[in-house]
């Protein structure tokens, strides 16, 4: 295989080379260019070559050959790795045009192919672009827009048309439709409108006409009035009263009037009235109008026929929809336009139309946010706070916590959004610490920010009441039980005595009180059993006392005390 190599020429030598050099590197080119142009516009083209990711290195000579499908070519040699071209179609028909373009490199002695490309440009007699609501200079991205700011309906024209009709000096009409209803004509781009009502759909149109001749201005209807008044003069005869005598006349004085006549000849310019629709088109444009705006034309035409004008106001401007921008409309110029089929009317090949449409949702931004719950929290308390706004729905929320003290810039982001239902969130989270929370809500056409401080504090430690006022308490009850209990047992001991005491309510002066002994009372019941003369005043017992003292008195002793007394001293002391 060396030898082999070693006896080829340089020149396959070279193309071998070539060959490797391909099979290791990848070039691509990119071509960019507008999918849509204007017949009679410039289309401006541009192609960038690309090794692998990024853009080739320039300083290198590179052969961008560009073409078409009409028959157009050329070459241009440049030593970066970028190229720009420019085509003009004339052709009055539209078509689709394909452009390429083949990038190659020198090296050596050679042109080596780096990178093919193609692209498909469609040529139509409408004018590209589109139109774009703007609400505080700022182009919405999409179909909603916010009740409390103005909008405005920018078309807005591709470059290169937009350039073309200022080169050639065409003069600019827009007409304006919603919800199939013609509003006017505007000699700019632009319409300016508020929508009060949320939750209300509506569909914008726009057709642009381009023409070389001056619009059409507004000429309001004028009425020439001519009059002629005749007068003639009044003239009064006076006769004079002559008297004779003996016979007296007189004549009356006499006064003629004639009566003043005047004629009045009144001429009108009236201006043509424009072509009447038909009511077959009328009849379609109403029913749309309906369709579109969601209501029965029955009931429409009802309430038109109630109204004072017989204009119904929910054909009209059904949405309560304001205009700012004042649009023009000429008596007997009908817009070249039929809303109903989406199609032109009586198109003009001398002028050059574009349409455009777009959806307009009106939402309410988001008013009203925020919190309500405790923000001084225990350390062992868990945070709960109610989120609240208004506004239109569909939510989204996203909460960033910040170490407390935190004052928001309102230049913070956020990107964890979570889809709520409504704008009433209930928030739980606990927090060891001090902490800033920053709540972001967001609908389809606002966006707020809400800063809410959380607060950690430690309550001062004391006793409970109960700890004081139980042990006292229970002390209390304890004495009161105690000394009830004492004064009962003492009562009752009382009570008690009373019941087993021993009284004598007799002779009180023969109760024998002293004690005696078992022995003792044996033998006084003896005796007191056996009684015999002589013994019974030794008795030692009551009963002895009383027996005595129930026989009769002798009546040595009667009346003598002292032998009673003695007797019971007798029987103390033996």
């Amino acid at each position: 295989m060396a030898i082999g190599i070693a006896n080829m020429s340089p020149a396959a030598l070279s193309l071998v080379f070539f060959a490797l050099l391909q099979t290791v590197t990848c070039y691509t080119v990119i071509i960019t260019a507008p999918k849509q142009a204007l017949i009679g516009s410039t289309i401006n083209m541009s192609a960038q070559l690309f090794d692998g990711e990024k853009p080739a290195a320039g300083s290198k000579p590179y052969r961008f050959t560009w073409s078409d499908s009409a028959g157009h070519r050329k070459t241009i040699e440049t030593n970066n790795a970028t190229s720009n071209w420019s085509v003009v179609y004339t052709q009055e028909q539209p078509a689709t045009h394909v452009i390429k373009v083949e990038v190659e490199k020198f090296i050596s002695f050679f042109w080596v192919t780096e990178a093919k490309a193609s692209i498909g440009i469609k040529l139509d007699s409408l004018l590209v672009g589109s139109l774009e609501l703007i609400q505080n200079n700022v182009m919405r991205s999409h179909e909603f827009v916010s009740t409390q700011e103005a909008v405005n309906h920018s078309v807005s024209l591709s470059d290169a048309d937009l350039f073309f009709l200022r080169s050639k000096g065409y003069h600019i009409l827009t007409y304006w439709f919603q919800n199939c209803t013609y509003l006017g004509m505007s000699s700019s781009l632009d319409y300016v409108a508020t929508y009060p009502k949320a939750e209300q759909y509506y569909d914008m149109e726009a057709l642009v006409v381009a023409s070389l001749e001056l619009p059409p201005e507004p000429t309001p209807s004028t009425t020439t009035t001519t009059t002629t008044t005749t007068t003639t003069t009044t003239t009064t005869t006076t006769t004079t009263t002559t008297s004779t005598t003996p016979a007296t006349t007189t004549t009356p004085a006499t006064t003629t009037t004639p009566k003043t006549t005047t004629s009045s000849t009144t001429t009108k310019a009236t201006t043509p009235k424009p072509p009447a629709r038909s009511k077959r088109d009328v009849a379609q444009i109403m029913h749309a109008n309906a369709a579109l705006l969601g209501f029965n034309l029955t009931s429409a035409l009802k309430q038109q026929k109630a109204s004072v004008g017989n204009v119904s106001v929910a054909l009209v401007n059904p949405l309560g929809v304001r205009r700012l921008s004042k649009l023009t409309l000429v008596p007997g110029l009908q817009p070249p336009f039929n809303c109903v089929n989406k199609k032109f009317v009586a198109q003009d090949p001398k002028q050059i139309y574009g349409y455009f449409q777009q959806r307009v949702v009106s939402k309410d931004p988001i008013t009203g946010f925020g919190t309500t719950g405790k923000n001084w929290l225990q350390h062992w308390e868990v945070l709960q706070l109610n989120v609240n706004c208004k506004g239109s729905p569909p939510f989204e929320l996203c909460t960033q916590v910040f170490t407390a003290p935190y004052n928001s810039t309102g230049n913070e982001t956020c990107d964890q959004y979570e889809p709520i239902e409504n704008c009433s969130y209930e928030y739980k989270r606990y927090f060891s610490e001090s902490k800033t929370i920053l709540f972001f809500i967001r609908n389809e056409v606002s966006q707020t920010l809400n800063q809410v401080t959380i607060n950690m504090y430690e309550a001062q430690r004391q006793s409970q009441l109960s700890v004081v006022v139980v042990p006292v308490s229970c002390t209390l009850v304890a004495v009161i039980l105690v000394v009830f209990g004492v004064a009962y047992y003492i009562q009752r001991g009382n009570r008690f005595n009373v019941e087993v005491a021993d009284f004598n309510f007799g002779d009180t002066q023969s109760v024998d009180m002293e004690y005696k002994t078992f022995p003792q009372r044996l033998i006084d019941s003896i005796r007191d059993a056996c009684t015999w003369p002589g013994q019974r005043r030794h008795s030692q017992s009551s009963a002895d006392l009383m027996a005595d003292q129930e026989q009769p008195p002798s009546p040595s002793f009667a009346g003598n005390v002292g032998d009673v007394d003695s007797n019971l001293r007798y029987n103390t002391f033996n």
